[in-house]
């Protein structure tokens, strides 16, 4: 604590001199005494070339994100702060439904179809800057990965439909991955979650190689196989006991009838040496939303082999983003039952109250403390504070040329019906790693 308060002194010192790259303030909040904010600085040699039809937006191509999740590695020779990150399916955006027939069918627009979805390192320089230093591909035996879609049928498939920058409908791929968490194994690999098995990958860190892949009903329960689309696994951490925990982003929807009605989301615990698997359940913030399909679950890290960090965020009833911070504890929880025959998600408000879940203690909102950002999505412990940094999903925005909703038309035979573009913008939003100085620490907020 006392080599932090120190490196604190010293970066609030210097934030003025600092640049654009780095921020650093003071913050009136009962939880919070500071926050340093780095623009993530990612190299042009890393940018995505893209020369389709809104290639005018990205004159320098588009720029690689790795904010989709985040891991402490360590420090180097200088002391500079080292991180995993990794970034998802790569450079996406909302589409219309295409309608096939009688279905209609979710769709994304992929303006680099050809990306390979890979992870990161990024250096922080205290007081200075945060670069991403290293991006390496994912790699089957079989071949890279792909960002697209799975094929129909295969285990992990959403049904999305990919299509092109100009609406063509762009082939499925079978090694297709999203990846949304990262977490070093203290053996030199990583485990990655990946939205649309769910899977959880087992990577050896200095190749990008895939040595492992576990699915539902590969490794994995099989109920998980009812994740929301794009709803998968989004969370991961590693226990100092060598656990592994893994947890969906939202409620899982069982047969189609949980989605908005379940009260829990489910986390998994692995024990990567043995298999043993069993699944808890984190109850979410039921009242703050809408629907509870609505709660997602940004990124976890563990504080030792019992309590975690995460944030679970989503727009609330109010229509205002929440970003909110929890300590949770599982010890004393239960692996989740069937209640008469069926899966936990159709539990009552009373019957959860009579099961033994994770326990949960609230920190703060992040928005308190000025994250103006949509996605917390990668979570780390730095010297017994925290780090954080936001998906920009790589500067890109889809949107209609109307200004009507994206739901409100359909793609039929390939096209937009007449009079309706859609557009693919830049946008603002940058990537941003920040580093909070808490009052207190993190022990005070474990659940009593």
């Amino acid at each position: 604590m006392q080599q932090w308060a120190w490196m604190l002194a010293a970066v609030l010192a210097s934030g003025a001199q600092a640049g654009e790259a780095f921020r650093a303030e003071s913050v009136n909040h009962p939880q919070v005494a500071a926050v340093e904010r780095y623009a993530l600085q990612s190299p042009a040699k890393f940018n995505l070339p893209y020369n389709g039809a809104f290639a005018s937006e990205f004159p320098q191509g588009l720029p690689f994100a790795p904010g989709s999740g985040l891991a402490f590695k360590g420090k180097d020779a200088q002391g500079n702060l080292l991180f995993w990150a990794t970034g998802d399916r790569g450079p996406n955006g909302d589409a219309p439904r295409v309608q096939e027939g009688g279905k209609k069918l979710e769709s994304k627009i992929f303006l680099t179809p050809d990306y390979q979805p890979r992870f990161a390192q990024i250096k922080l320089v205290r007081g200075k800057s945060a670069s991403v230093i290293q991006s390496r591909p994912f790699q089957f035996a079989e071949g890279p990965a792909s960002g697209l879609p799975l094929p129909a049928g295969t285990v992990g498939a959403t049904g999305e439909v990919a299509l092109s920058d100009t609406l063509a409908v762009l082939p499925a791929h079978p090694r297709g991955v999203d990846p949304e968490g990262i977490v070093p194994d203290g053996k030199g690999h990583l485990w990655v979650v990946d939205e649309y098995g769910p899977f959880l990958l087992k990577v050896e860190a200095k190749t990008g190689k895939v040595l492992q892949q576990l699915a539902p009903g590969r490794g994995l329960p099989e109920v998980l196989q009812y994740r929301q689309p794009n709803r998968g696994f989004e969370a991961v951490a590693r226990t100092p006991n060598g656990k592994i925990y893994a947890m969906l982003q939202s409620t899982l929807n069982i047969n189609g009838e949980t989605k908005h009605s379940a009260g829990i989301i489910r986390l998994l615990e692995l024990d990567p040496t043995t298999g043993a698997t069993r699944m808890l359940g984190y109850p979410l913030d039921s009242t703050a939303y809408k629907k509870n399909g609505d709660a997602k679950i940004g990124d976890l890290v563990a504080l030792d082999n019992q309590r975690f960090v995460l944030v679970e965020q989503g727009k609330g009833k109010d229509k205002q983003m929440r970003n909110v911070l929890y300590v949770i504890d599982i010890a004393g929880a239960e692996a989740l039952p069937q209640l008469e025959g069926k899966e936990a998600e159709y539990a009552t408000a009373e019957q959860l109250a009579g099961l033994k879940l994770i326990r949960k203690q609230r920190m703060f909102d992040l928005r308190e403390i000025g994250w103006q950002a949509e996605k917390a999505e990668g979570l780390t412990v730095v010297d017994g504070q925290l780090a954080l940094i936001n998906d920009n999903d790589f500067g890109l925005k889809a949107e209609l040329a109307s200004g009507k909703d994206l739901d409100d038309v359909l793609i039929k035979d390939g096209r937009l019906p007449e009079g309706e573009a859609l557009q693919v913008k830049a946008t603002k939003e940058d990537s941003e790693l920040w580093l909070l100085k808490l009052k207190q620490p993190l022990s005070a907020y474990y659940p009593q």
